[in-house]
């Protein structure tokens, strides 16, 4: 047991920051084929909000509308729809094992 924690939080430490990587980079394929697209529907979520220089921000604006139900699944291109299915998946998987990386980083903190 006492080696079975630092291994799942090295693993999963291991992980993370090539999962990140993988949804930053979806989320950018994303934002890219939105506009692409609905080049209207993309300027208009730019306009409601803080002005921003980060394309980052216009993608992930983009993201939560789909998200939060702002805009219909239904309406979106296919091509959209699937980067947006493949970011949110790795956004999911990055949040766990962010989780995994935390709690088994609280498990070994408590065995000392």
């Amino acid at each position: 047991m006492s080696l079975i924690v630092p291994a799942i939080f090295l693993l999963a430490l291991a992980v993370i920051l090539p999962l990140y990587a993988m949804y930053f980079i979806s989320l950018h394929r994303f934002g890219k084929e939105f506009r692409q697209f609905h080049p209207g529907l993309y300027e208009k979520l730019l306009a409601t909000g803080r002005p921003s220089l980060s394309p980052v921000n216009g993608n992930y604006r983009a993201f939560q509308a789909i998200q939060s139900g702002k805009v219909s699944v239904e309406a979106l291109n296919p091509l959209v729809l699937s980067s947006y299915r493949l970011a949110r998946k790795r956004l999911l998987l990055g949040l766990s094992c962010f989780m995994v990386l935390l709690f088994s980083g609280l498990a070994i903190s408590l065995n000392k």
